[in-house]
């Protein structure tokens, strides 16, 4: 009986585990941008002043080095396009800089270039 009794605990516990609502990481920004997951890391955008920066964590939490890694980020804010080269500057931050000056609520995409050469993109809405 009691074989039976851990079976039917089993089969009420699987029945029930969907419906357990998921834990999902949500990353918080440390530099006061704006965050987008991708499958490789997490990308935080930053714009202050017609610098782009972008930070890069892995999903454990801990920065990504930034060396030899570099990027793209087009930005659009009020109709005006701005496109941004990054290069690897400090641990684990690429940056750019325009005179245009992206708003800091500028939305676009940010494209870097890995080392190996594969690319990964992050969209910021």
């Amino acid at each position: 009986m009691t074989s039976f009794r851990a079976r039917a605990v089993a089969a009420l516990l699987a029945a029930l585990l969907p419906a357990l609502p998921a834990t999902a990481h949500d990353p918080k920004p440390r530099h006061g941008g704006t965050i987008a997951m991708t499958a490789t890391y997490h990308v935080e955008l930053v714009i202050k002043n017609g610098q782009v920066d972008v930070y890069l964590v892995g999903h454990d939490d801990k920065p990504i080095a930034a060396t030899g890694r570099k990027g793209v980020a087009v930005l659009t804010a009020g109709g005006t396009s701005v496109r941004v080269s990054l290069e690897a500057a400090g641990m684990d931050r690429l940056t750019g800089k325009t005179a245009e000056g992206p708003a800091p609520s500028a939305k676009g995409v940010v494209q870097i270039t890995e080392p190996n050469g594969g690319t990964v993109q992050a969209r910021f809405n």
